[in-house]
């Protein structure tokens, strides 16, 4: 029987991620799902250290700002709705008193400089072309804060400026740690706030800038996350209600690809483990005082033990 969909199976890298890995992620909400599934399963992972990010302009400032952490201070803030917010982060960061909002982005700054620079693996997962840009400054802004429209113009990036702006960064980060892995996505997430059309021109400026910035450098994986979505699965019931989101089973599916291209047999038996290790600890018995329980929760502690001895997981 002929296949009733389209597969795809993607490409395996000439390396793999493993427990001894240390990841940094940074970008989309899709981003932000998948590295949630590292970290549920034990890896050494910093998502987000500035909160989503969408477009590739900001993924590349957020970048070089790690390479050279200076602190933020309160002339970067910016006053809206009682909260202070900054134009590089997410709303996450926002508090109402300035020394709330820059603990909070410091912290998370000078900790993720520190994993970048340590780091052997960096995904980055682009969302959109699409930026808006402060009419008073010209700067492009992470996020807009729901500051009124007034503020800022809408531009469409360009492939030839996305390329750009990511290879001076990546380039600034290879000679940094020379070493690290980068995996490049584009989120299948479609963005309609200007249109489906807006959306597939934004969509193909960030492939074209990927490809092009690919030729540059071997070092670059493309893992295709977008057309696991889009190509393979091809349903609206791997949707969420808004219709735009993949739902939970879509992002299971795609980490499953993830697991089979990146992980190998040893990785993919400690994922097993760790697995069988949470469920015992979710589970509520009966009778938590019974013989049958506590041989359960010892042989359980006693896994955690081994795995936390030879491979430093923290649970």
């Amino acid at each position: 029987m002929k296949p009733f969909r389209t597969i795809i199976t993607p490409q395996k890298p000439g390396f793999s991620i493993s427990h001894t890995d240390r990841l940094v992620s940074i970008g989309s909400c899709f981003s932000e799902n998948i590295g949630q599934r590292f970290e549920n399963y034990k890896f050494n992972v910093n998502i987000n250290p500035f909160g989503q990010q969408y477009n590739p302009h900001s993924i590349a400032q957020a970048i070089e700002r790690l390479l050279q952490p200076a602190p933020y201070t309160e002339n970067d803030l910016v006053l809206h709705n009682e909260q202070h917010h900054s134009f590089h982060h997410h709303g996450t960061f926002s508090k109402s008193t300035v020394e709330e909002t820059l603990k909070g982005i410091n912290e998370s700054l000078l900790k993720a400089a520190e994993d970048l620079k340590r780091a052997t693996v960096l995904f980055l997962t682009f969302g959109t072309s699409h930026v808006f840009k402060l009419k008073e400054t010209g700067a492009i802004v992470s996020n807009c804060h729901k500051l009124p429209g007034t503020l800022f113009n809408q531009q469409l990036m360009m492939p030839d400026e996305i390329g750009a702006v990511l290879k001076a960064a990546l380039d600034k980060l290879k000679q940094l740690n020379p070493k690290i892995k980068i995996i490049l996505t584009v989120s299948p997430v479609r963005y309609f706030a200007f249109g489906a059309y807006e959306n597939s021109v934004s969509k193909a400026h960030l492939f074209s800038a990927i490809y092009a910035l690919q030729q540059t450098n071997p070092d670059y994986y493309y893992f295709p996350a977008y057309e696991l979505i889009m190509d393979d699965l091809r349903d609206y019931r791997f949707f969420a209600d808004d219709m735009l989101h993949p739902n939970q089973q879509a992002i299971d599916y795609v980490w499953q690809s993830l697991a089979d291209t990146f992980f190998d047999s040893k990785t993919n038996g400690v994922l097993q483990q760790v697995e069988e290790v949470l469920q015992a600890l979710n589970h509520r018995p009966r009778n938590p005082e019974s013989e049958a329980h506590k041989k359960f929760v010892a042989k359980n502690l006693e896994k955690m033990a081994a795995l936390e001895k030879d491979l430093g997981l923290q649970f």
